[in-house]
């Protein structure tokens, strides 16, 4: 699935740009990228909402058949996060996209929609009424088919008490559809790895991705019904680690999951031949993978090890969070997106440890949660910008909480504990390697408070120690990396230092920017 994600370092993408962009992607290899499916999205983004129809027509005049072929999948906003009109406008695209289609003489359709940012039911619900009004609005305008099923929806859960809840308020959901006439042939289901890393750390995203796909398999057998998990991630380990040198270890560390984003990231930094290899290669390795399963006390032992990796992140993300706010104002727009701060945007969600808290085994982890005071959500940036604005400072963010966290866990458990999460978690030490090849603790200590630091030193120490990792570069090109990183240091801290100062405009601004990028060029990815 290809995705219009702003984590490329290396090119800016303009709304006018993305239908072009979306039908070289889905054109068959060698001509073209070879994917089979692309987001158009919505979501916090300033896409016209003739774009869907735009892709659509112009994959058709390849020969390309959308929904046979190729599949064309918007991601519509949320009604809790954005508006409902955005919503309706979003759905509205489809109907017309579906009517130009069939106006055409084309047996093309849009048969999806993803639903961003759900958390219950109740929401998903509410968008299959909404579907059901614009076809009806669909019928009497131009004749079109009145089925309320003919577009699916697709949930995407994106944070980690959600994850762990999924299979429980998606169960409601399909008896409530049921209940309400609808149908649901199969269940497509996005778990986002970015945002519930943000939020809450990447071994717990981690962890409760895996918690949900066994969840969402046990659902399907329950309700006789096929489901098909998309992966939601980027290049860096932080995000997903979507990348052509991983792809076969995300087959085992998410079994089950039958489709993976390819992002700006790796299709621009990494280079069109990268997204090739990907998109041949999850063809072949993604197919009929045998999902996780989990027993309740496989369930219990990985919230269980959520609870201990949670807490040491959200104590150091509290202090991170003025850094990283600063940081990613410096962060290039390579999309164009709804401001953050503006009018009709907004911030993503903060922690809710008690919502955690209640996911966990009861006990003393699950206590030690509860209690923790979350960050106000207000100032969090996206998720892109926050792991570019900490991997820029030379502080990957896989790096926060998860030294201490190992150590709590040989306390509780000894050696055997760090084995047994090397065992439920198979790709950590290749995820922790990946990232500390970019790490350098003395350039972020510049801007850390002294407790911080001290706090991310012990997580640099512990991590080392414990899988027996080098925390630097090890290559000649990741040298230069680190050449430039602290090259950039020095001017790049006078920003963060007198951001009011120079109000966003700066030669130095654009000069720190370019350095920026061309750091993330280097790691394969801006953020």
């Amino acid at each position: 699935m290809m995705t219009q994600h702003p984590d490329s370092a290396s090119r800016y993408v303009s709304v006018r740009d993305e239908p072009m962009e979306a039908i070289d992607a889905l054109t068959a290899q060698p001509i073209g990228l070879g994917l089979e499916e692309v987001m158009v999205d919505y979501e916090g983004k300033l896409t016209p909402y003739h774009q869907t129809a735009e892709i659509a027509l112009g994959l058709r005049e390849r020969g390309l058949v959308p929904g046979r072929d190729v599949l064309v999948t918007p991601r519509i906003p949320s009604a809790t996060k954005e508006t409902v009109f955005h919503q309706l406008m979003a759905l509205m695209s489809v109907i017309e996209s579906n009517y130009q289609l069939s106006s055409s003489g084309s047996d093309g359709v849009i048969r999806e929609v993803i639903v961003p940012m759900v958390e219950t039911a109740s929401e998903l619900v509410d968008v299959r009424r909404r579907v059901q009004d614009v076809v009806d609005l669909g019928h009497k305008e131009f004749g079109i088919s009145r089925d309320p099923n003919s577009i699916q929806v697709i949930p995407l859960i994106e944070e980690v008490p959600e994850l762990l809840s999924a299979g429980r308020f998606l169960a409601e959901y399909v008896r409530r559809v049921a209940g309400g006439g609808y149908e649901i042939p199969y269940l497509r289901v996005m778990l986002g790895r970015s945002d519930s890393a943000m939020v809450y750390g990447m071994v717990p995203s981690v962890l409760a991705v895996k918690v949900a796909i066994s969840d969402l398999f046990s659902l399907g057998k329950e309700f006789g019904l096929e489901v098909y998990p998309i992966f939601g991630g980027g290049v860096l380990p932080f995000r997903g680690h979507v990348s052509l040198d991983h792809l076969s270890q995300l087959t085992v560390d998410f079994a089950g999951i039958r489709t993976v984003t390819v992002q700006s990231g790796l299709r621009y930094d990494s280079g069109s031949e990268a997204a090739r290899q990907v998109a041949i290669k999850a063809a072949e390795e993604l197919p009929g993978v045998q999902p996780l399963a989990y027993s309740a006390a496989e369930r219990d032992e990985l919230t269980s090890l959520i609870g201990v990796f949670t807490r040491p992140y959200l104590e150091s993300f509290n202090d991170l969070l003025p850094v990283v706010v600063a940081l990613s104002e410096l962060m290039p727009r390579q999309r164009d997106r709804l401001a953050r701060k503006s009018a009709v945007g907004y911030a993503r969600a903060a922690a809710q440890p008690g919502k955690l808290a209640a996911e966990l085994p009861a006990g003393e982890i699950a206590d030690a949660v509860a209690a923790i005071i979350p960050a106000s959500a207000r100032n969090l940036p996206r998720a892109i910008s926050f792991t570019g604005a900490l991997y820029s400072i030379g502080l990957p963010p896989e790096f926060i909480g998860t030294g201490r966290a190992l150590a709590e866990l040989a306390g509780r458990h000894g050696e055997e504990g760090l084995q047994r999460l090397l065992q439920l978690y198979p790709g950590f030490k290749a995820d922790m390697i990946q990232a500390a090849r970019y790490a350098n603790l003395e350039a972020a200590a510049a801007y850390l408070p002294e407790q911080l630091a001290s706090q991310l030193a012990a997580d640099f120490e512990e991590v080392s120690a414990r899988l027996g990792i080098e925390i630097g570069p090890v290559s000649a090109g990741d040298r230069r990396y680190q050449v430039l990183l602290e090259t950039v240091q020095p001017m790049l801290k006078q920003l963060v230092a007198n951001e009011e100062e120079w109000g966003g405009e700066s030669a130095d601004r654009d000069l720190v920017t370019e350095w920026i990028c061309r750091l993330g060029r280097l790691r394969g990815s801006l953020g």
